[in-house]
C-alpha cells in the first residue's frame, strides 16, 4: 500500500484514515511523519460505525469527521 503524507489541520482536511468513526482500532494505517505531518495508507478500507459500517477508503473526506487524534 503507498503512503501519503499530509497535514492535519483540525477538522478542516477531513480524511477517513483519521477519522474516530473510521475503523482502524490500532491506528496501524497511520504513522506520524516529519514536520508535523502524518503519513496514512491510501486506498485501504475499513467500515465507518457512523455510516452503518459501509466501507470507506482511507482517502475519503466526509462532513461528519471528527479527528482521532
Amino acid at each position: 500500500m503507498m503512503m501519503c503524507a499530509y497535514y492535519l489541520n483540525g477538522n478542516k482536511n477531513k480524511r477517513c484514515a483519521f477519522c474516530k468513526y473510521w475503523y482502524d482500532p490500532t491506528c496501524e494505517m497511520i504513522a506520524p511523519s516529519t514536520a508535523g505531518r502524518w503519513k496514512y495508507k491510501m486506498g485501504v478500507k475499513r467500515p465507518c460505525r457512523l455510516k452503518k459500517n459501509v466501507e470507506m477508503k482511507s482517502s475519503i473526506s466526509c462532513s461528519n469527521f471528527e479527528c482521532k487524534l
